[in-house]
């Protein structure tokens, strides 16, 4: 065949006799894989700018390499005092909405900027750039996009939004590193490191990260305080407030910017938890950094129940509303999901006087509460654990203050404090009855708040059907409850909705794509359709253009709807069997019909980066990508049949791929990263359906996360047995088909640190099976480094070329 003929040259070099050194991937997949990257776009809140930044991708292991502190569950760069290998952008560039205009920003060459805010007026922009010096801060104009270094401030970037704008747009509110003395040296331990316990339980998740001595307690603290400070954008003039300490966040209020609402860390700190749950105090201070008022204190949250929350007020934030008013959540069952409760959670508020009052209480726990924009509505939305469903309602706090014979005029005359109406419900991975999400504005303290559109508000959703993909803008009206469409994208191409441009939507910026062509921004006028272009991306990957791609549909023995999405390599000739790959990751659903739902589309333009499995297209492989692998039932148990259920889907796919003429039944492989490394080494345990595994980055052994995993909210105390037949670990010496682990040696997520791989290993090698372990220095659970992806790559591609290429 032709297209086999061609691909002789795109195997991957065996390992040589140094298996010490990094490799890379054959040259069609190493160009592709260094293709530029596709801008990342900013919209100003005024909606008349977008900022175009230009991700860094893949920097060398050289920077992950760089000193790092693992401290309280953060990592700490101490040379920019902020997170380690922070997402960046290396380059800026400003475009008018209006007439396209497009303005470069001058900023250091070897620019690494982390964080992007417009001013409220969009008239002005700020930024921070991460050098080896500290985290500057730099503000710009935006009609000309000149830029200049604010001299005398260094970020603190340790927790995110360190920097907001004051509602004047004139001022911003910094957390500076203060002026300190040397960090502290670890020197000799003065004695033991002790814990203790008595008493109450609480869930010990496995984090990673955590603090474990005096001297990384001095560290945490002396990289985590700020100052808080008040930067002059026209004159650079910075005035040092009284408020210093570990705030995780500073809020300027809303409309007069005169207070702020911050969250600080004190001592004492825990060994086993992370930052978010050590003692925290909710604070009003004023603009000069004096505390106005305390609006909670909370201690250390070591007892918080499994799936649970902490007692007491918890995410405060700002009403936006004339004067400095606050909300917050309060837990009505103790915080544990497990205790019977007619209502979990209640709402409170603020109105400007001091003295709090119950807005609403939820029989579901409020995991999200978004104000309107210049109102005191809200939609509030809770989750109900047992059914996994999301319900939003309609509140509004404005009653309150009629009823205190304060003005307030966007409220109805008549309907009590509460809830006005049932917004929606969704159960968890219902994606055909999705309603959308709010359209919502970025504040200029950070908060995000819901456009309010003349007694509706606008939802966009992505709009999963049984026929793909068609993304809409609907406009919900409140009063009466009713949804009309606004905009709803043909199948092809396929248009999604960024914003509205203005309050009643007449013109909306989208994003236009289509298979043969990159996302580009347009501005669309809705009424007329007629669509003006604003930028002009080209293909940055051509080479990708000749893989084949196309969504199949299929059944699992029992009935339920799968699919996954075929990609073949350039030049296949239909009904040629192909070696191929299976890439997967299960997932929980209540119900079978919801399990059945499509989100598999080839209606997009295929960008592939990082150490994805498409890349394998380019050299000879059918990958059956995101192939379904459901796992059905009652939430509580649904992990009683998880391998039965496992091993039906991988058969459901391998005889579709069979039946259709790609897969070669005998030359199949599987592969997963992080819980999808967990179903491969099962499968691999279960069945002989597969040549050969690729697992990255998993848990293996379950009796390592005996507080849960996933979904499983059962402690391995209460299901010993289900923790010991869902590992893998435990079946090792049935593994027989070829297994290669990856895993990255600074992996932070929960429960799947770096043992999880050496053990398994090692009980694969002492049971004699075939097995290979490749661990990457400095990569986390996602790995970022240039040296390490196309390691990576080189390792899958050698591995399959070696256990499933080859024909018996």
């Amino acid at each position: 065949m032709v297209f086999i003929a061609a691909l002789i040259g795109m195997v991957a070099a065996p390992a040589g006799a140094d298996e010490t050194l990094y490799r890379t991937p054959p040259a069609a997949i190493e160009a592709a894989l260094r293709a530029p990257a596709l801008p990342l776009t900013v919209l100003s809140p005024r909606r008349d700018t977008l900022a175009l930044e230009t991700p860094l991708r893949y920097p060398p292991v050289a920077d992950l390499a760089r000193p790092m502190l693992r401290l309280a569950g953060l990592r700490i760069d101490p040379a920019t005092n902020g997170i380690h290998h922070a997402p960046a952008a290396t380059s800026l560039t400003l475009e008018r909405i209006a007439d396209a205009r497009v303005t470069p920003v001058r900023i250091p060459a070897d620019a690494r900027i982390t964080l992007l805010r417009f001013s409220p007026s969009g008239a002005r922009f700020a930024f921070t750039n991460a050098t080896s010096h500290g985290t500057e801060l730099w503000v710009g104009t935006t009609a000309d996009g000149q830029a200049r270094r604010i001299a005398g401030v260094l970020v603190n970037g340790v927790f995110p939004g360190a920097v907001a704008w004051l509602p004047d747009g004139e001022r911003l509110v910094v957390r500076a590193v203060d002026r300190r003395a040397p960090a502290p040296a670890a020197g000799v331990a003065s004695g033991p490191a002790v814990q203790e316990t008595s008493g109450a339980a609480g869930q010990i998740v496995t984090y990673e990260d955590m603090l474990s001595s005096a001297a990384d307690e001095a560290l945490f603290t002396y990289y985590a305080t700020s100052r808080i400070v008040i930067v002059g954008v026209r004159d650079g003039r910075v005035e040092r407030t009284a408020a210093r300490g570990i705030y995780t966040s500073v809020a300027p209020s809303p409309n007069d910017g005169t207070r702020l609402l911050v969250d600080r860390l004190h001592a004492p700190y825990s060994y086993l938890f992370p930052y978010d749950r050590f003692p925290t105090a909710t604070e009003v201070l004023d603009v000069h950094g004096k505390r106005i008022a305390t609006v909670a204190g909370r201690p250390l949250a070591d007892r918080v129940a499994a799936d649970g929350v902490v007692t007491g007020p918890r995410d405060a934030e700002w009403l936006p509303y004339s004067c400095p008013s606050e909300s917050w959540v309060e837990a009505l069952d103790g915080g544990d999901p497990r205790t019977a409760a007619t209502s979990r959670d209640r709402l409170m508020v603020d109105l400007c006087t001091g003295t709090p009052e119950e807005l609403v209480r939820t029989p579901g726990r409020i995991v999200d509460v978004t104000w309107f924009h210049g109102s005191l509505r809200a939609l509030v939305t809770t989750y109900d654990r047992a059914t996994r469903v999301r319900t939003t309602y309609l509140v509004d706090a404005g009653p309150m203050l009629v009823s205190a014979r304060r003005p307030y005029t966007n409220t109805p005359a008549s309907p009590p404090p509460g809830v006005l109406r049932v917004i929606s419900t969704l159960r968890d991975g219902d994606v055909y009855h999705d309603p959308g999400t709010p359209v919502t504005f970025a504040e200029s303290n950070g908060d995000t708040t819901i456009a309010d559109s003349g007694n509706a508000i606008l939802l966009r959703g992505a709009g999963f059907g049984a026929d793909g993909r068609r993304p809409f803008l609907d406009r919900y009206d409140l009063a009466a409850g009713t949804t009309t469409h606004v905009f709803r994208s043909d199948l092809a191409p396929l248009e999604t909705v960024l914003a509205p441009l203005d309050a009643g939507a007449a013109q909306v910026l989208t994003s236009r794509q289509s298979p043969a062509e990159p996302p580009n921004l347009y501005v669309r006028t809705v009424a007329t359709g007629a669509l003006r272009q604003l930028t002009h991306l080209r293909d940055p990957q051509p080479m990708l253009r000749g893989i084949g791609r196309r969504v199949v549909t299929y059944k699992r023995a029992d009935g339920v709807d799968l699919s996954f999405t075929l990609y073949t390599p350039p030049g296949w000739k239909e009904g040629t069997r192909l070696p191929t790959f299976v890439w997967a990751y299960p997932l929980e659903f209540v119900d079978r019909s919801t399990a059945s739902q499509n989100t598999n589309s080839a209606q997009t333009f295929v960008s592939v980066t990082g150490p994805s499995p498409l890349f394998l297209a380019l050299a000879g492989y059918a990958v059956l990508d995101s192939a379904s692998m459901p796992i059905v039932g009652d939430p509580a148990t649904v992990n009683d049949t998880y391998v039965d259920q496992l091993v039906a889907d991988a058969q459901a796919v391998v005889d579709q791929a069979v039946s259709m003429g790609v897969a070669d039944p005998g030359r199949i492989a599987v592969g997963g990263h992080s819980y999808g490394a967990f179903m491969t080494a099962n499968l691999l345990a279960h069945t002989r359906l597969f040549r050969a595994g690729i697992a990255r980055s998993g848990a293996y052994n379950r009796t390592l996360t005996p507080f849960g995993f996933q979904n499983e909210k059962r402690t391995y105390w209460e299901a010993t047995d289900l923790y010991t037949k869902m590992s893998p670990f435990t079946y090792a010496n049935a593994i027989k088909d070829p297994l290669l682990m990856i895993h990255g040696m600074a992996d932070d997520n929960t429960g799947t640190f770096p043992i999880q791989s050496e053990r398994l290993y090692a009980a694969l090698k002492g049971n004699g099976a075939t097995a290979r372990l490749v661990m990457l220095p400095y990569e986390a659970h996602g790995y970022l480094g240039r040296e390490s992806i196309e390691t990576t790559l080189a390792e899958m591609l050698a591995w399959l070329d070696r256990y499933v290429k080859p024909s018996k």
